[in-house]
């Protein structure tokens, strides 16, 4: 089949001033149009755009994503210009200070920021939509946050991001002017992108302290400062000016939001549909590949159009009408894949936060003049918008929560009581609350999110007795293979120092009620059974424990287990013989009412459970909890229950949970399908999530309380999801 061609020069003044016709034309021209002016392969509909950016190993950013190859050269390597794996592991170090649960540690000062400004504009009546209201508060969080040096003004970070996306279009003025803006980039970059010279605890500074962590270069950490500073500054400001535009057109729309604030983040995302900040990139074509019956050639480069997508009557019903109630979760102006914006959510609660500030005080909009549009290759946004705002006579009360604010802070400022050397390569650490407050009460088996540093969260059992409220205790072991945690938490926790924790979880809870509980620790699996013989004995219960080690000086807290008499066998492999476990007869009286619980290394975890079976034990009976680090479940199949629907499916290696809901007459709301955008994300009844996504925090995945059912699997045989 012949691909239709369209002569026009896509990134001329021309279709630029209004690009909205020319869009037009091309869906109804066809699925693929070839533009012979630039040699490229144009997608204008929806669903070939959304195919194309779901196939990132196929359609290629790797290889740079504009058409002009000087430029791929240059910036190929950076976050947007790579594929996964590549992309997975820049990407995941700066969009960590970025993701949903990490932003509300700023939610205050977000806050405070669009109140005060909504405040001043409207005192002044009339003002520019763009650089008086959309500039203010990207500009202001990412010097802020970012911590850059003084050395670069507002104006100058405004000029950068222009000129890198005018990098993205044909070679024309615009792109030999930002050739000339950016040498002060790279200067800048030179001089300044280094760890010494940037803010402490700025989100910039945290790259090199994260990446060199991870094993990313020097260099590579250096340019990733091009994530902060370019993208989260004109897509953000592309969007916040042109919702005022659609609300002052609309102004039957802005009174659907003044009666119902709930309606603001779904009045975001449909300006976001209808703004669509970048008008498109390219693709390289890595194989030869068939769209919509047409065949493209490898070698060659596809244009996905995400703004003429987003307005294709296909996917979305008179798409040039700006609606505040459409259902538009799976729009792409935030793009969709592993590519979707990094910094979306971000620009999701500005843009709100604003909106529910200008509620409150603004009746209604007016255009004072004609918006100019701001000329660049890529970028749909106006350079200035005069507008007037008509305010209510009685400002409306702040009544609706439209973010996900908790009023329980997820962590716990401590003090580093004591810190004991144990055993060989094993500490411990007492706890005690740094405001005096009271510390939440936890049952044995229960473990804790230990903030290492930023970027770096790990999961600790508690140990000790769990009925002692006055401390914490851990126990840590200094791993071989660590990946910065225990290393950084042996060399730098000291006694007196403030750190921080999550509050308590228990994924690994014991009945105090069995006829009679075996209790097996390997190695420094012995915190969370410790707890357990303390709770056990507090219930007068029958039990007993076998504590395995290589060797005496590697078995820790020795002398607190004493207390429980012969309760306690300790079996050393360097031991006589006598003192060696003898597992079969351990486990000899199997019976339902008798419990196993293990914990340690998984060789020792899987010689435990293997014995149990053979003599007997039933499934339900035996209990564990694995170092997760050591855990492979890649493809694994699971059994997923869907608890409020009442039924229950296989999860088969290469299927997702979301499919199989599907399938299963179950609907859930998916968008970029890769794990980056948290559009499916379902509450976890019980189960382990096997957490592949971007989206989510460390502290968010160690809590298992939801999960990204478009790419996420399981670490248990069973995962129930309240869906």
């Amino acid at each position: 089949m012949s691909i239709p061609s369209y002569d026009i020069d896509f990134y001329s003044d021309e279709v630029i001033q209004d690009p909205y016709p020319v869009y037009e034309k091309m869906r109804a021209i066809g699925p693929v149009v070839y533009l012979p002016q630039h040699d490229l392969y144009a997608l204008p509909r929806y669903d070939e755009v959304s195919a194309a950016l779901r196939q990132p190993l196929r359609f290629a950013s790797s290889r740079g994503v504009s058409p002009i190859p000087k430029v791929n050269e240059i910036l190929v390597g950076s976050t947007l210009n790579s594929d996964p794996p590549e992309h997975d592991r820049t990407r995941a170090v700066t969009s960590e200070p970025l993701l949903p649960g990490a932003l509300k540690e700023i939610e205050p000062m977000l806050v405070k920021a669009a109140n005060g400004l909504i405040d001043t504009l409207c005192a002044r009546g009339e003002f520019d939509a763009v650089s008086d209201l959309a500039q203010y508060l990207p500009v202001t969080i990412v010097a802020e946050l970012v911590g850059l040096p003084k050395a670069v003004d507002s104006a100058q970070m405004l000029k950068w991001a222009s000129a890198t996306f005018n990098l993205f279009g044909t070679e024309n003025a615009r792109t030999e002017q930002a050739f000339a803006d950016l040498v002060d980039l790279r200067d800048f970059l030179q001089e300044y992108g280094r760890p010494e010279k940037l803010k402490e605890g700025g989100w910039a500074k945290r790259i090199f302290d994260v990446g060199a962590e991870r094993g990313i270069s020097y260099e590579t950490c250096a340019q990733l400062m091009r994530d902060y500073i370019n993208p989260s500054l004109d897509t953000t400001i592309s969007t916040t000016g042109q919702i005022i535009r659609f609300f002052a057109e609309n102004p039957a729309q802005w009174d659907l939001v003044r009666k119902d604030a709930t309606l603001i983040p779904n009045a975001v995302e449909e300006a976001v549909r209808m703004a669509t900040p970048i008008r498109a990139f390219t693709r390289y074509v890595v194989e030869d590949s068939d769209i919509a019956g047409h065949l493209i050639p490898a070698g060659k480069r596809v244009i996905v159009m995400y703004a003429s997508a987003n307005r294709d009557e296909r996917k979305f019903p008179d798409p040039d009408r700006f609606d505040v109630t459409r259902d538009v979760h799976d729009h792409l102006g935030f793009g969709q894949g592993v590519h979707m914006c990094m910094g979306m959510h971000l620009a999701r609660r500005e843009m709100i936060l604003l909106l529910e500030a200008l509620r409150r005080r603004v009746e209604r909009f007016e255009l004072l003049d004609e918006p100019v549009v701001a000329m660049n290759n890529t970028i749909r946004a106006y350079a200035s918008m005069p507008v007037k705002v008509h305010l209510l006579e009685k400002g409306l009360e702040d009544t609706a929560d439209t973010g996900n604010r908790s009023d329980e802070n997820p962590w716990l400022d401590m003090i580093v009581a004591t810190r004991i050397d144990m055993a060989t390569d094993i500490i411990g650490l007492d706890l005690t609350s740094a405001d005096g407050a009271a510390l939440p009460r936890y049952d044995a088996g229960a473990h804790v999110d230990v903030y290492v540093k930023s970027g770096l969260i790990r999961q600790y059992s508690l140990t000790g007795d769990p009925a002692d409220s006055s401390k914490y205790r851990l126990g840590i072991l200094l791993d071989p293979k660590s990946r910065g945690g225990s290393a950084a938490i042996h060399a730098g926790f000291e006694q007196g120092q403030r750190i921080r924790i999550g509050r308590p979880r228990n994924n690994f809870p014991v009945q105090s009620d069995a006829a009679h509980t075996i209790l097996f620790a390997g190695g420094i699996g012995i915190t969370p059974m410790l707890s357990m013989a303390y709770a056990l004995e507090a219930a007068g219960a029958s039990w007993e424990m076998h504590y395995c080690g290589r060797t005496a000086d590697r078995l820790a807290f020795t002398q607190e287990l004493a207390r429980f008499g012969d309760k306690v066998q300790v079996h050393v492999d360097t031991g006589p013989k006598e003192q060696q476990l003898d597992i079969s007869a351990v486990l000899e009286e199997a019976a339902k009412d008798r419990h196993l619980y293990v914990c340690g290394p998984n060789g020792f975890m899987d010689f435990i459970v293997t014995s149990a079976q053979t003599a007997g034990w039933a499934e339900d009976c035996i209990h564990l909890e694995r170092f997760g680090a050591e855990v492979n479940t890649d493809g694994a199949p699971f059994t997923v229950v869907a608890q409020k629907s009442g039924r229950s499916f296989d999860v088969q290696p290469g299927e997702t949970i979301a499919q199989k809901l599907e399938e299963n007459g179950i609907h859930v709301l998916v968008s970029c399908q890769s794990g980056v955008c948290g559009t499916c994300l379902k509450r976890v009844v019980s189960g382990m999530p096997d957490h592949r996504d971007l989206v989510q925090t460390e502290l968010e995945k160690a809590a298992n309380t939801q999960i990204t059912v478009c790419c996420s699997r399981s670490k248990t045989k069973r995962l129930v999801l309240d869906v």
